[in-house]
């Protein structure tokens, strides 16, 4: 049973004996409520284990329907609220007098560690103890259990007031404690008036936190999906809603709960201000079975209930899983179809680079026609050499263009015609 809390070890120093008013206190802190009880769990855990420089250090968590609601802890000794419900329904009075009570607890638990550490025989690492109580419409059931080291130790009857001793080392504490008479009656009252009380006193206040917030309602909702590999069904159930604190998820067969391959995960956020909590199992599934996801969470109960239309006749295998001749004709036509698409652009490309070498034939045949062309044109040097000096030959070198021209037209125009174009041009 506490198993949970293994691995912590202490060794402390405490008064033998608790002092009375912390028991009182238990009576007169308690918080009352007057409503009805309901179906539920509220539970206390302690844990005083060693700490620095040997110094003792103290734990105290409560659970509200097993989730954790508080956690107090040594040296500040401060209640702290774990939920949002919590911090915003409880006032600050209210958490001074929780903070309150953690420090008479630290004291009480510091001293029963330093008791048994007294009488029992071998070494005392950790003291653990969790009580608190079960509601239900047969009424409370109480519960105060303590460990050592890991192991049960005693634990506390509040029907008898008897204590008795889960191992061999803890038989003369147990007798010890019997005797204890006021104490064992505070410890009767908190499992059957005071837990109780301060479970529908949270459950009330949690109720109002949610309508007054407007939070969206509990959903459920559950799918069934075939697994190829094998001929096993996946059954799904999902719960969302804005708080799932406190929500208990358990999926049936022909209403007995499956308890073998069952997993869970979650409270998880989904992004929208809500929360979802899965859980699954694998199984074959047959049309005659009933199954159903059942979601509870203090008197709330849903449940719903996996359809026959979802159960198939007929194994996964033959019904939804591809056969291998298939699976070999998807895989043969893509590889076609990708060789066809790989051709198909080899040949593009060829097409592209035959294009090409063409049109630069082209282009250097037209350059080389216009260069013979212009080359015609061309004198070497030795026929411009010709024909400067046949030029020089014809055309005299004398006074430049005019001069020259001048003198071949006197040369060859009558002397009346000379004179005339003299006078007028001159």
């Amino acid at each position: 049973m506490f198993s949970k809390h293994e691995g912590m070890k202490t060794s402390l120093a405490g008064g033998s004996q608790s002092p009375l008013w912390i028991y009182f206190s238990l009576l007169i802190c308690a918080p009352l409520s007057h409503g009805s009880v309901s179906s539920g769990t509220h539970e206390i855990q302690y844990t005083v284990r060693p700490g620095p420089n040997n110094k003792p250090q103290f734990q105290q968590t409560t659970l509200f329907n097993g989730d954790v609601i508080f956690t107090c802890s040594s040296p500040a000794l401060l209640d702290q609220p774990r939920q949002e419900w919590v911090t915003h329904t409880f006032t600050q009075e209210q958490l001074q007098q929780r903070h309150k009570q953690c420090r008479g607890q630290y004291e009480e638990h510091l001293s029963w560690h330093e008791k048994i550490k007294e009488t029992m025989s071998g070494t005392l690492d950790v003291l653990q103890r969790q009580r608190g109580c079960i509601t239900n419409s047969s009424g409370v059931s109480a519960f105060d259990e303590w460990g050592v080291n890991g192991e049960d130790f005693l634990t506390f009857d509040p029907e008898t007031l008897k204590w008795t001793a889960l191992s061999d080392r803890a038989i003369a504490l147990a007798s010890e404690w019997n005797n204890l008479d006021i104490r064992n009656y505070v410890y009767r009252n908190f499992g059957q008036n005071v837990c109780p009380e301060t479970y529908n006193t949270l459950r009330m206040s949690r109720a109002a936190w949610i309508n007054n917030t407007g939070q969206t309602e509990t959903e459920l909702h559950i799918f069934v999906k075939p697994i190829p590999e094998n001929a096993f069904s996946c059954i799904r159930c999902h719960v969302t809603g804005s708080d799932l604190s406190g929500v208990r998820i358990q999926l049936t067969k022909d209403g007995v709960p499956l308890d073998s391959g069952v997993k869970l995960i979650g409270p998880r956020p989904n992004g929208d201000g809500t929360n979802q909590m899965r859980v699954w199992v694998e199984l074959r599934l047959k049309d005659t079975e009933r199954y159903e996801c059942q979601v509870q969470r203090g008197t709330e109960n849903k449940h719903i209930q996996l359809e026959a239309l979802l159960l198939d006749k007929e194994p996964p295998s033959s019904r939804e899983r591809p056969s291998s001749v298939d699976l070999k004709k998807v895989l043969i036509g893509t590889m076609v179809c990708l060789g066809v698409v790989l051709y198909i652009a080899f040949l593009k490309r060829k097409y592209l680079a035959e294009r090409l070498c063409q049109t630069r034939g082209a282009v250097v045949s037209l350059v080389e026609k216009e260069l013979k062309k212009y080359l015609q044109y061309v004198q070497t040097q030795e026929q411009f050499d010709e024909w400067r000096r046949t030029d020089d030959e014809f055309y005299p070198k004398q006074t430049g263009f005019i001069s020259g021209f001048l003198s071949l037209y006197r040369a060859a125009a009558p002397k009346e015609t000379e004179s005339t174009l003299t006078q007028s041009q001159l």
